[in-house]
């Protein structure tokens, strides 16, 4: 290896890792090499043994010691030196033990950006990371490419068209699987109770869900469903509210099942349409500092009518922050399942090289600092819905909803 290609590859792993500075004005001896045929090995002297480069930290020498060997020694064609850098970062991720914090490839990463309209081009399925790193369907959305082709809620997702994902991070693991509407995706599924993995072909379509749907139900209650928690979702699902008080509603069904969550500021403004005073969420912060956000007084609707709250496990991030608020001040009931137990705060770096590093910064707790993140949000009755259910056109989760409010 020619030595400015070397350095540039170590310079490149370590400003992902934030220790550049170590490589200001560094430069080596010719002495410092042991050539074999085109290649070059940095040495220890007197010792034959690869040796870091100087200025290096303690702890990067057996990463140093491993690449010269495998430089030096290994028989076949190395993949790429970028390859290598962004293996070695991924590993380093992984070691953290946090499926949040991810780093992900530039190609990714420009993909990703373009996911804040509230309109991708997917499979529609909430999928989540498990604590043995295999990737998990939460939950298929009805009338949705997954839930129509058979994927139900614990299939494993072992490979996308073919490619091995159990290395990957959970952000490249989603961008993996969406595409171009029209294109199809190749998932391999292992299924508990089926003898062996199998192939399941999705066609992709553009996955685009109303923000808020309402509609006054019998007996004169009101429904809202909030799909994601986008720019505008608080105006949307207040005047929703309004609207169907004004036609009748005495009662009020809020669905927040499948929504994946979205932004803080809009879950705050949400949680206040229903807390009348004192905390919605509270972000702990690295060191154990703590930040209390407030309900914003002037959006309570009032307490003059019963509250339903439907979640699942694919309720996660503000959802669950919103129900857990709900939950804390004992301003409705909670119906459903589980949420998916999503309460951590990831700050996004944009690297040099267009690369992402996700870094999960903070978590949220709910107001009686429950902590939310591989908990989720218990409900208060429990009820659960089956594919069987929603083919059959049923919904025992909104029923038992009905049925609270009725009474009430």
């Amino acid at each position: 290896m020619k030595k400015p290609v070397q350095i540039l590859i170590l310079a490149l792993l370590l400003a992902a890792t934030a220790v550049a500075a170590f490589f200001g004005g560094m430069a080596f001896s010719a002495s410092q090499y042991r050539r074999i045929g085109p290649t070059a090995v940095l040495t220890t002297a007197g010792t034959g043994q690869p040796a870091s480069p100087p200025d290096v930290p303690a702890e990067f020498s057996v990463f140093w010691e491993a690449w010269s060997y495998l430089e030096d020694q290994f028989y076949g064609n190395p993949p790429p030196a970028s390859e290598r850098v962004y293996g070695a970062i991924r590993g380093m991720v992984a070691s953290y033990g946090d499926p949040h914090t991810a780093w992900i490839d530039p190609t990714r990463a420009a993909i990703m950006s373009e996911n804040i309209s509230g309109s991708f081009e997917g499979i529609g399925a909430t999928i989540r990371k498990d604590e043995a790193g295999r990737l998990i369907v939460v939950d298929p959305i009805p009338g949705y490419p997954a839930f129509q082709a058979g994927l139900r809620p614990d299939d494993v997702i072992l490979k996308v068209d073919g490619q091995p994902v159990d290395s990957l991070s959970l952000y490249e693991a989603v961008l993996l699987i969406r595409g171009p509407a029209g294109t199809e995706v190749v998932l391999t599924i292992f299924r508990e109770g089926e003898p062996r993995p199998f192939e399941v072909t999705i066609v992709r379509q553009k996955i685009q869900i109303d923000v808020v749907q309402a509609d006054l139900l019998d007996n004169g209650i009101g429904y809202i469903r909030l799909t994601q928690f986008s720019k505008g979702a608080v105006e949307k699902t207040s005047q929703a509210a309004q609207d169907l008080f004004d036609r009748g509603a005495t009662g009020l069904v809020f669905d927040l099942r499948s929504n994946p969550g979205g932004l803080l500021s809009e879950a705050v403004s949400v949680g206040s349409l229903f807390v009348e005073d004192g905390a919605v969420v509270i972000e702990r912060l690295k060191g154990g500092e703590e930040k209390v956000f407030k309900a914003e007084k002037p959006r309570f609707l009032g307490r003059d009518f019963p509250l339903v709250v439907l979640i699942n496990g694919g309720s996660a991030s503000a959802s669950e922050i919103v129900a857990g608020a709900v939950q804390d001040h004992h301003r409705g009931v909670i119906i459903g399942e589980t949420s998916f137990g999503k309460g951590s705060v990831q700050l996004p770096h944009r690297l040099s090289d267009g690369s992402e590093l996700r870094v999960t910064v903070a978590e949220w707790l709910t107001p009686n600092r429950r902590q939310i993140t591989g908990q989720g949000i218990q409900p208060d009755i429990e009820v659960t819905l089956t594919a069987e259910d929603i083919e059959q056109g049923r919904d025992p989760q909104l029923d038992a909803a009905l049925d609270y409010l009725r009474t009430q």
